[in-house]
Protein backbone atom coordinates (compact mmCIF):
# COMPACT_ATOMS: atom_id res chain seq x y z
CA UNK A 1 0.00 0.00 0.00
CA UNK A 2 1.23 3.81 -0.98
CA UNK A 3 1.47 5.61 2.07
CA UNK A 4 -0.10 8.99 2.15
CA UNK A 5 2.93 11.10 1.64
CA UNK A 6 4.25 8.72 -0.11
CA UNK A 7 3.37 8.31 -4.69
CA UNK A 8 3.66 4.90 -6.81
CA UNK A 9 6.69 7.02 -8.39
CA UNK A 10 8.05 7.16 -4.44
CA UNK A 11 7.12 3.43 -3.46
CA UNK A 12 8.64 2.07 -7.22
CA UNK A 13 11.87 3.80 -6.26
CA UNK A 14 12.19 2.29 -2.79
CA UNK A 15 11.67 -1.41 -4.77
CA UNK A 16 14.59 -0.73 -6.99
CA UNK A 17 17.02 0.30 -4.32
CA UNK A 18 15.67 -2.86 -2.34
CA UNK A 19 16.77 -4.94 -5.79
CA UNK A 20 19.61 -3.37 -6.23
CA UNK A 21 21.03 -3.78 -2.71
CA UNK A 22 20.38 -7.44 -3.17
CA UNK A 23 22.03 -7.55 -6.71
CA UNK A 24 25.57 -5.56 -5.05
CA UNK A 25 25.20 -7.84 -2.33
CA UNK A 26 25.21 -11.18 -4.62
CA UNK A 27 28.10 -9.35 -6.55
CA UNK A 28 30.82 -9.06 -3.56
CA UNK A 29 29.45 -12.99 -2.52
CA UNK A 30 30.46 -13.76 -5.87
CA UNK A 31 33.38 -11.78 -6.21
CA UNK A 32 34.51 -12.74 -2.39
CA UNK A 33 34.12 -16.62 -3.67
CA UNK A 34 35.92 -15.84 -6.73
CA UNK A 35 38.26 -18.92 -6.67
CA UNK A 36 35.66 -21.17 -4.51
CA UNK A 37 35.49 -24.78 -5.72
CA UNK A 38 32.01 -25.61 -6.55
CA UNK A 39 30.64 -21.96 -5.75
CA UNK A 40 27.98 -20.93 -8.05
CA UNK A 41 27.09 -17.18 -9.22
CA UNK A 42 24.47 -15.96 -7.62
CA UNK A 43 22.20 -13.28 -10.02
CA UNK A 44 19.24 -10.73 -9.28
CA UNK A 45 16.39 -10.14 -10.86
CA UNK A 46 13.79 -7.75 -9.49
CA UNK A 47 13.13 -5.88 -13.04
CA UNK A 48 10.64 -8.36 -14.57
CA UNK A 49 8.66 -8.27 -11.09
CA UNK A 50 8.89 -4.97 -10.99
CA UNK A 51 7.09 -4.11 -14.11
CA UNK A 52 4.16 -6.51 -13.77
CA UNK A 53 4.00 -4.78 -10.40
CA UNK A 54 3.75 -1.93 -12.43
CA UNK A 55 0.73 -2.60 -14.34
CA UNK A 56 -1.40 -3.79 -11.32
CA UNK A 57 -0.19 -0.15 -10.24
CA UNK A 58 1.45 -1.95 -7.38
CA UNK A 59 5.24 -1.65 -7.16
CA UNK A 60 5.28 -3.30 -3.69
CA UNK A 61 3.76 -6.57 -5.01
CA UNK A 62 7.20 -6.50 -6.86
CA UNK A 63 9.80 -9.88 -5.73
CA UNK A 64 13.00 -9.85 -5.79
CA UNK A 65 14.69 -13.51 -7.09
CA UNK A 66 18.04 -14.84 -6.22
CA UNK A 67 19.34 -17.66 -8.42
CA UNK A 68 22.32 -19.52 -9.24
CA UNK A 69 23.67 -19.01 -12.37
CA UNK A 70 23.52 -21.35 -14.86
CA UNK A 71 26.83 -20.37 -16.66
CA UNK A 72 29.71 -22.76 -17.85
CA UNK A 73 32.04 -23.86 -14.66
CA UNK A 74 35.67 -23.46 -14.59
CA UNK A 75 37.19 -27.28 -13.76
CA UNK A 76 36.47 -26.61 -9.83
CA UNK A 77 33.18 -26.18 -10.20
CA UNK A 78 33.46 -21.99 -10.05
CA UNK A 79 31.65 -20.53 -12.40
CA UNK A 80 32.32 -16.45 -11.31
CA UNK A 81 33.20 -14.33 -14.32
CA UNK A 82 35.09 -11.26 -12.78
CA UNK A 83 34.35 -9.25 -15.82
CA UNK A 84 30.91 -9.87 -15.84
CA UNK A 85 30.56 -9.35 -12.17
CA UNK A 86 32.40 -5.94 -12.17
CA UNK A 87 30.49 -4.50 -14.87
CA UNK A 88 27.27 -5.46 -13.00
CA UNK A 89 29.18 -3.61 -10.09
CA UNK A 90 29.14 -1.00 -11.95
CA UNK A 91 25.85 -0.80 -13.46
CA UNK A 92 24.48 -1.42 -9.95
CA UNK A 93 25.90 1.48 -8.82
CA UNK A 94 24.89 3.71 -11.41
CA UNK A 95 21.47 2.80 -11.39
CA UNK A 96 21.53 3.09 -7.24
CA UNK A 97 22.04 7.09 -7.73
CA UNK A 98 19.40 7.40 -10.27
CA UNK A 99 17.05 6.21 -8.23
CA UNK A 100 18.35 8.04 -5.37
CA UNK A 101 18.75 11.37 -7.09
CA UNK A 102 15.08 10.90 -7.89
CA UNK A 103 13.81 10.34 -4.34
CA UNK A 104 15.83 13.59 -3.47
CA UNK A 105 14.08 15.10 -6.46
CA UNK A 106 10.75 13.96 -5.03
CA UNK A 107 11.25 14.69 -1.76
CA UNK A 108 12.50 18.21 -2.76
CA UNK A 109 9.28 19.32 -4.27
CA UNK A 110 7.50 17.69 -1.39
CA UNK A 111 9.39 20.26 0.79
CA UNK A 112 8.71 22.76 -0.96
CA UNK A 113 5.33 22.06 -1.28
CA UNK A 114 5.35 21.79 2.49
CA UNK A 115 6.94 25.07 3.17
CA UNK A 116 5.59 27.04 0.23
CA UNK A 117 8.98 28.32 -1.02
Amino acid sequence: MISPISDITTSTLHVALDGLDRRQAAVASNLANLETPGYLAREVDFESSLRAALLDGRPDATSISVDRSLAPTRLNGNNVNIDVEMVTSMETQLRQQLAVEGLNAKYRLLRTAISGR
